[in-house]
C-alpha cells in the first residue's frame, strides 16, 4: 500500500507536465491547427481500433517513415482485437452490456424434446455472455469477414451458442464429449421471425421492450436512431397537455388525430407495426413461472394470461416462443396505422431491412456511427463534409465496414491534438485529446503486462438452496468469474466512464475522480503482477522488464530500461539521459529509498507509468 501511495503523491509533479518527446515531432501547425506527430498518430489510431497500443517495433518504423502509418492501421483491422472493438462499439450503440438486468433463469423445461433440457447447467455469467453477444457477434462476423455491412439488417443468418441455441430452440450442433463443438456456429433461427441480421436479433429486442401502451415505438424508435441516425426524441414537436398518456385508447386516438402528434406517429407508429410479433418483454419471473407451472396455463376458471391468449406459459419456457405470427396483426385492435417503412410499403422486417439497407440514410448514418464512436462525439455532431466524404468511400467499397474505420481514423481531423490560436476556429468533431475508455485501458494493460482484472463477487453458498431462497425459484445465482472493467454489477465500469446499457447510456469522454480511482486501483494491481511475473522468467520472455533483474542497482541499467518503458508504455521516443528519463529515475529512486528493494521500486514506477495522463489521453 505504501508504494501505490507514493507514486500517487509523485505522479503529478513527475510526469504530469512534461510533453512529447523531443526526438518525435509533431508537424507545424496549419490550417489553425496543431497535429500530432506521426508516431502519435499511430498511437491514437491504434487504440481507436484495437483498444491497445502500438508496438515498439511499429512506433519505431513509424517515427522513421511516416508513410508507413497507413499500412499499419490497415493491418490492425487484421487483429483479433479490431473485432473486440466492433464489438465494443456496437455494444455501446444498442446498449446491450446491461448485467445489472435480471438474467433469465438457470432452470430446464420439464419435457423439453431438445438434446439437452434448458439453462440449469450454466451459471449467469455463461447466461448474460451468451445472450448479450449473440447480435454483436453477428456484427463482428460481418465486419471481419468483409461481407457488405447491409448484412446488418439483411443476413439471413446468426451466430449462436449452445446458451441461445437452448434458450430459443435454435438449431446448434452441440456436439460429443469426444468432439465438442464451437461455442459460436453461423445458424439460422428456427422459427417464424422474419430474417433481417439484427432486427431479428432474439437479445435486442429482449434488450428494448414495449411496457404498457408503448405499442413498440421505442424498438422502431430505435431503429430510426440508430441505423438512420433520425431519431423521433430529437424532433422540435410542442404537444399540448391534456391527454390522459395512462389511457391507451385515448394514446392511441391522440396519435391519429391531434396535429402535434400526428407530425411524429405518422412515421413512427407504421415502423412500429412491424414488431407486434414480438413479445413485448420477457422478465426472469415470466419464465420461472412458467416453468414452475410446467409450462401449461390453466384454462379451467376461464381466466386468461395477463397479456392475452398469445401469452401463455408453454410460450415462456425454453426454448421460449420469442415471435408468433400470429400477434402480428394485433395493431389492428388498437386502431393503429398498418405498417410501412416511411410510407413504403413492406411485408415484413425482412423487406424493412432490404429498404433500409437501400436507403442512403443508412450508409451516412453508419459512417457517422463509426468516425463518432472513434472520435468520441454523437454521430449527430459528426461534421456534414466528413459524414458524406466517408459515406462516399462507404459506399464504393461495396460498404465494408473494416475500410469505413480505416477511412475514420484516417481522416485529417482525427489528427488534430488542438487549435492553434484558442480563440479561432473549433477543433472539428473527432479532433483533440480523446480519453480511453474502460474496456481500452483493461485491454492495454492486459497486453502490456498480462495481468486481466478479474475477481469472483458470488456470495458464499450462492448455489445452495438450503440458504439463497431464490435457487429454489430460479435455479443457479452464481455469476462466476467476472471482469471488473467490463461489469456494473459487480466491477467499474461506469465509474471508468463507461455505460451500463440501462440507468447510463451515454460513455463519459473526461476524466473524473472516479474513473481516475478505478484507473489506479487497476494501475496498481498490474504493475505488482507485472514485476513478479517478468522476474520470474528469462529476460527474453519478458514483457516489460527485460533490461534489468531484481538484483540490479546500476543506474545506467535502470535508465536505459527505464527509456524503453518511456517508449513501450508512453509512445515516447527518448534517450537514457532525456530529462524525462531524470524524472522517472527519481521515481524510482525515492521508492526505492523507502522500501529498499528494487522490485518495490519497479512497482512504484510502473503503478505511476501506468497512471500517467498518456494512458487516460491519446
Amino acid at each position: 500500500m505504501r508504494s501505490i501511495a507514493l507514486s500517487f503523491a509523485l505522479l503529478s509533479a513527475i510526469w504530469g507536465c512534461h510533453g512529447s518527446g523531443d526526438e518525435d515531432v509533431a508537424p507545424p501547425p496549419s490550417g489553425g491547427f496543431v497535429r500530432l506527430s506521426p508516431a502519435d498518430r499511430l498511437i491514437r489510431a491504434s487504440i481507436a481500433l484495437r483498444g491497445i497500443r502500438p508496438s515498439t517495433v511499429d512506433l519505431v518504423a513509424v517515427h522513421d517513415d511516416p508513410s508507413k502509418l497507413e499500412g499499419l492501421v490497415a493491418d490492425y483491422t487484421l487483429t483479433p482485437e479490431f473485432g473486440l472493438t466492433i464489438k465494443d462499439m456496437w455494444a455501446e450503440i444498442l446498449l446491450l452490456r446491461n448485467d445489472t438486468f435480471l438474467q433469465l433463469p438457470a432452470l430446464d423445461t420439464p419435457g423439453n424434446p431438445l438434446e439437452t433440457l434448458g439453462l440449469a447447467a450454466y451459471d449467469l455469467s455463461e447466461i448474460y455472455t451468451g445472450t448479450t453477444e449473440e447480435p454483436l457477434r453477428l456484427v463482428e462476423h460481418i465486419v471481419t469477414h468483409d461481407l457488405p455491412f447491409t448484412d446488418l439488417v439483411t443476413a439471413q443468418y446468426l451466430l449462436a451458442d449452445d446458451v441461445t441455441a437452448n434458450m430459443y430452440g435454435v438449431p446448434y450442433d452441440f456436439g460429443t464429449p469426444e468432439f465438442p463443438a464451437d461455442t459460436w456456429q453461423l445458424t439460422a433461427w428456427g422459427d417464424d421471425r422474419p430474417k433481417a441480421g439484427i432486427l431479428s436479433s432474439a437479445q435486442v429486442w429482449r434488450r428494448w421492450e414495449s411496457n404498457g401502451s408503448n405499442f413498440h415505438r421505442g424498438r422502431a424508435n430505435l431503429v430510426a436512431r440508430e441505423l438512420l441516425c433520425e431519431d423521433f426524441d430529437h424532433r422540435d414537436i410542442l404537444v399540448a397537455g391534456g391527454i390522459n398518456i395512462a389511457d391507451e385508447a385515448e394514446v392511441a386516438n391522440a396519435v391519429k388525430t391531434v396535429t402535434a402528434c400526428i407530425g411524429c406517429h405518422q412515421a413512427l407508429d407504421p415502423l412500429a407495426g412491424y414488431f407486434w410479433g414480438y413479445k413485448q418483454l420477457i422478465h426472469r419471473n415470466f419464465v420461472g413461472q412458467s416453468i414452475d407451472m410446467d409450462c401449461e396455463f390453466d384454462w379451467s376458471n376461464g381466466a386468461v394470461p395477463e397479456f392475452g391468449p398469445s401469452y401463455l406459459y408453454e410460450y415462456y419456457c425454453y426454448p421460449i416462443q420469442q415471435y408468433n405470427p400470429a400477434d402480428e396483426f394485433l395493431w389492428e385492435g388498437w386502431g393503429l396505422p398498418e405498417p410501412s417503412y416511411y410510407g413504403t410499403a413492406a411485408r415484413d422486417l425482412t423487406e424493412v431491412g432490404q429498404l433500409i439497407a437501400d436507403d442512403p440514410r443508412f450508409s451516412e448514418c453508419q459512417a457517422r456511427q463509426f468516425y463518432g464512436y472513434y472520435g468520441q462525439v454523437d454521430p449527430t455532431e459528426v461534421d456534414l463534409d466528413t459524414a458524406l466524404a466517408l459515406q462516399a468511400r462507404f459506399e464504393a467499397s461495396g460498404f465494408n465496414a473494416r475500410q469505413l474505420a480505416i477511412d475514420s481514423v484516417l481522416r485529417d481531423e482525427f489528427s488534430i491534438l488542438r487549435a492553434n490560436d484558442p480563440a479561432g476556429e473549433p477543433v472539428p468533431a473527432g479532433g483533440g485529446l480523446l480519453t480511453v475508455r474502460p474496456e481500452q485501458y483493461a485491454r492495454i494493460i492486459e497486453d502490456l503486462t498480462g495481468y486481466r482484472w478479474v475477481a469472483v463477487g458470488d456470495k458464499p453458498n450462492c448455489n445452495d438452496p438450503q440458504t439463497n431462497n431464490t435457487v429454489a425459484v430460479y435455479g443457479n445465482q452464481c455469476w462466476g468469474e467476472v471482469d471488473l472493467s467490463d461489469s456494473d454489477l459487480y466491477g467499474f465500469r461506469t465509474m471508468s466512464g463507461g455505460v451500463d446499457g440501462v440507468t447510463v447510456s451515454r460513455a463519459t469522454h473526461t476524466a473524473t475522480p472516479t474513473k481516475l480511482l478505478a484507473m489506479g486501483a487497476l494501475a496498481g494491481d498490474a504493475a505488482g503482477f507485472a514485476v513478479d511475473a517478468d522476474f520470474a522468467q528469462v529476460a527474453t520472455s519478458r514483457r516489460l522488464l527485460w533490461g534489468v533483474e531484481a538484483t540490479t542497482f546500476d543506474q545506467a541499467a535502470i535508465r536505459a530500461q527505464l527509456a524503453g518503458l518511456h517508449l513501450r508504455i508512453l509512445g515516447e521516443f527518448v534517450t537514457p539521459n532525456a530529462p524525462q528519463v531524470d524524472l522517472s529515475y527519481d521515481l524510482w529512486a525515492s521508492a526505492f529509498a523507502v522500501h529498499a528493494s528494487p522490485t518495490e521500486a519497479w512497482k512504484v514506477t510502473l503503478t505511476g507509468m501506468f497512471q500517467d495522463p498518456r494512458m487516460m489521453y491519446f
